[in-house]
């Protein structure tokens, strides 16, 4: 249990830390996207929105590693990381194989030079490696070096792209500086980390492929039932309509990502089965989703004007919507954690339904507005998030009346 005066201070110290560290690169990859709107011209940038597009879908390969690599050091507190290191530059350099071969039908696919994109793609090779070392610093419960890991990681990855479009405000800098930056964030990181010579000369770690498998597609589900509604508004909505879904898009990825320290710092008690770790986790992001639906419904055009500018006015009574979508995206995100953190995720199933559902209601809908597609997202997201509640609480449940023998 989180019990302990100390355990707790301790616990509350870490998600401040680690939250102050991981809003770096979220800050600096929407500094990132705002400069790119300015400096390039409307093509490129419809490019580089692809692009990253094409990048969150492959997003869930390197949160997968961090989140196994964090479990089997819970598990074995005393473990050394050699071996996960070794096993996550393996998994490194299948990707940038994959994405050296996959960048060809994108690039034809969507209008993107080829170089471009497989620089781009290509980043997400050391993401996947530095995602390992987020894991061992995880799991280790080391927060000052996480933190430190994804300022390094941010500073490294959007900064160099911003250096490059100031320099050369074409896209091509943008994928050498999405490449180029990581690569050096894994380098810094391997510093950081620490205590990591010859990692390369250990033995393979065991049964971690069906494992890595296991979470990515999970995750993978999850990611695709949070950007679903923004692909599905660019084929239901005029594009004026859809240019305005996206900036209420930022607004629900905000609410989405903000909490996530609270899930980065608890997931290694998760991994103990610590059930009131989980309760914590959902209790701390609901209510952070409260303020922000909040500040979003009463301080509405304050906070489209802030990201998306005064030309979508017509955004002000209808933001506090995609607070509320993000926010329970953010709640749904960390029940999925809680299964990954048990290796349980026969619930992305649920979530591949949601998905489909999502979809067939958008469908459906005979006015096609803004507010009618971000609430039918509404819907099926909170319907999932009652049955994924009602799973766990079942399973606890369980657990109590059936307790494993010790």
């Amino acid at each position: 249990m989180v019990s302990t005066p100390q355990e707790r201070k301790r616990l509350i110290q870490g998600v401040i830390v680690v939250g102050a560290g991981l809003a770096v690169p979220q800050v600096l990859a929407y500094a990132a996207s705002v400069i790119a709107a300015r400096l390039l011209v409307p093509a490129e940038f419809g490019a580089f929105g692809a692009m990253q597009g094409i990048t969150q879908i492959a997003n869930p390969i390197g949160l997968a590693i961090q989140a196994i690599v964090a479990r089997k050091l819970v598990k074995n507190f005393e473990k050394t990381h050699h071996d996960l290191l070794k096993f996550g530059l393996e998994v490194s350099i299948v990707v940038m194989i994959a994405t050296i071969f996959i960048s060809f039908p994108l690039s034809t696919i969507f209008k993107i030079d080829y170089l471009v994109l497989v620089l781009t793609l290509g980043a997400i090779a050391p993401f996947v490696f530095i995602s390992t070392q987020l894991g061992i610093a995880q799991g280790k419960e080391f927060y000052l070096k996480l933190a430190g890991i994804y300022i390094v990681f941010g500073i490294g990855r959007s900064i160099s792209a911003i250096f490059g479009l100031f320099i050369y405000p074409e896209l091509i800098s943008v994928g050498i500086g999405f490449f180029g930056g990581t690569l050096i964030s894994v380098i810094v990181a391997h510093f950081i980390l620490g205590n990591s010579k010859k990692f390369w000369e250990s033995d393979r770690t065991k049964k971690s492929i069906k494992e890595l498998w296991k979470a990515t597609q999970a995750l993978f589900a999850l990611y695709v039932l949070v950007n679903i509604d923004v692909l599905l508004a660019r084929i239901v909505l005029t594009p004026e309509q859809s240019g305005t879904y996206t900036v209420g898009m930022l607004v629900a990825k905000i609410a989405f990502f903000m909490p996530q320290a609270i899930t980065v710092v608890l997931f290694p008690k998760m991994g103990k089965n610590n059930s009131s770790a989980l309760r914590l986790a959902v209790i701390g992001t609901g209510l952070i989703g409260i303020l922000y639906v909040g500040v979003c419904y009463f301080a509405s055009e304050f906070v489209v004007n802030a990201i998306g500018g005064s030309g979508y006015a017509e955004l002000y009574s209808e933001v506090w919507l995609f607070a509320v979508e993000g926010s329970l995206f953010a709640v749904l995100q960390v029940l999925l954690y809680g299964r990954i953190a048990r290796e349980d995720t026969k619930v992305s199933v649920l979530l591949w339904i949601g998905t489909i559902l999502a979809t067939i209601s958008v469908w459906l809908i005979s006015t096609d507005t803004v507010a009618t597609v971000v609430s039918a997202l509404i819907g099926v997201t909170f319907i999932l998030v009652i049955i994924a509640a009602t799973t766990e609480l079942r399973h606890r449940a369980n657990e109590r009346s059936h307790p494993s023998p010790t």
